[in-house]
């Protein structure tokens, strides 16, 4: 590869690629708003999370409607995205003063939602097509990316706060949270704006795209509806959807999971146990990515995500572990949004890859209203605690596990033909 070329992907696809996906992953940091809104517009916690759940189904809408428009004009999806994305940040500032849930929910739920997922699909293909012979990993950088941006926002928040006045060790530095909750939208809107716009012009497609042959398979015909009737399709979309359910069970509710008496962990382990989680969510993308571009089969690497995800959800039976348990579940959760553009590249080819793969991502929308009211469903309302979640994450992942054995199975669509 030519120093040209090279400097080409890094300008054209990894640097704007990485710029946009950790600005839109502050959607995931949302446990860190949530608690301090409801206090302050007067609101139940559950009440105010539904903003949340209303953001991921909004992302996975989004990306599955404006597939069409990744595919014609990368630059314009990136735009709208944008647009949208930090537009909803600002009207959730506008909700959170006016003690409006009605705006919070327009605000994070549809507008951040949707910019989110437009903007969380429009890098991937860039990124497949500039590195056709590495799929995995050139899809995970956007999508790793996206997983580290709950790590930044966190920071950005929280801001760092290391050691005390008696400890050598003390080192702080002040937050968005210490200009009041209103202020701190408005602060990430204006931080995040001018990344994300120069990321925008930046983000180009290969000028030859050389995927007719994607690992040697032809391209198929695709439409929406026959893509409904899918067997593959299905299965993996509903891989996706018990996946990201599961995950969204624990990832809204970390810090009150940590809070509750039976686990009592202190504040600051608490405020690092998120951070790391986004830490974790990035890492477990890059090495999952990693290792099934080196599987004969790719698809197989989908039974290993969910064996490690079932294994530690049994042991976080004995509270203490749930911040394990967040950890490990985060890295696992993390990995399947980064393996399976590879694995749908493999079956069905690149010429249609955005388009499947945002309708795949129409379970993340899903996911993202059932996981975690389920969640709030088990815990509280119905008065099952930690064990009642831990139990219902246990039987759907094995429910997972057996729908990927049949996933597993299945032969290439164009090997078929």
């Amino acid at each position: 590869m030519s120093k040209s070329v090279g400097y080409q992907r890094f300008l054209r696809a990894v640097l704007p690629a990485f710029l946009l996906a950790v600005s839109v992953g502050q959607i995931y940091a949302f446990t860190n708003f949530s608690t301090q809104i409801a206090e302050y517009i007067g609101e139940t916690k559950s009440a105010v999370q539904f903003a949340f759940s209303l953001g991921i189904f909004f992302l996975g809408m989004g990306a599955a409607f404006f597939g069409k428009i990744v595919e014609r004009n990368i630059r314009l999806s990136t735009i709208i995205g944008t647009t949208l994305f930090i537009s909803g940040l600002l009207v959730t500032a506008v909700g959170v003063k006016y003690k409006s849930l009605a705006l919070i929910y327009l605000g994070y739920g549809f507008l951040v939602g949707t910019g989110t997922g437009i903007i969380y699909i429009s890098p991937v293909k860039t990124m497949m097509l500039w590195f056709p012979n590495a799929k995995a990993i050139a899809a995970a950088v956007p999508i790793i990316s996206f997983g580290l941006g709950s790590t930044l926002s966190t920071i950005l928040y929280k801001g760092i706060h290391w050691g005390d006045e008696q400890s050598f060790a003390m080192f702080q530095l002040r937050g968005f949270e210490t200009y009041g909750i209103v202020r701190a939208f408005a602060i990430f809107a204006g931080f995040y704006l001018v990344p994300m716009l120069v990321s925008a012009m930046m983000l180009r497609k290969p000028k030859v795209e050389q995927m007719s042959f994607a690992h040697g398979l032809p391209q198929c015909e695709f439409t929406y509806k026959g893509l409904a009737k899918d067997s593959y399709f299905l299965r993996a979309w509903l891989f996706m959807f018990l996946n990201i359910s599961c995950g969204l069970c624990l990832i809204p509710l970390a810090k009150q999971m940590m809070d509750t008496p039976s686990v009592g962990y202190p504040e600051k382990l608490t405020t690092w146990v998120i951070a790391l989680c986004g830490l974790m969510n990035g890492g477990g993308r890059f090495l999952f990515a990693w290792w099934s571009d080196r599987l004969v089969r790719r698809v197989n690497i989908l039974m290993i995500i969910l064996g490690i995800s079932a294994g530690v959800m049994t042991a976080s039976w004995w509270p203490p572990l749930i911040g394990l348990a967040l950890l490990v579940i985060n890295a696992c959760y993390g990995a399947g949004f980064s393996v399976i553009p590879g694995i749908l590249a493999d079956h069905y080819g690149m010429t249609n890859i955005s388009k499947i793969h945002g309708a795949v991502l129409s379970a993340w929308g899903v996911a993202g209203l059932v996981g975690n009211q389920a969640a709030i469903l088990v815990s509280d309302k119905m008065g099952f605690g930690h064990s009642g979640v831990v139990t219902m994450l246990v039987m759907f992942y094995s429910v997972n596990f057996l729908n990927v054995l049949t996933l597993c199975r299945s032969r290439p669509a164009a090997a078929n033909g």
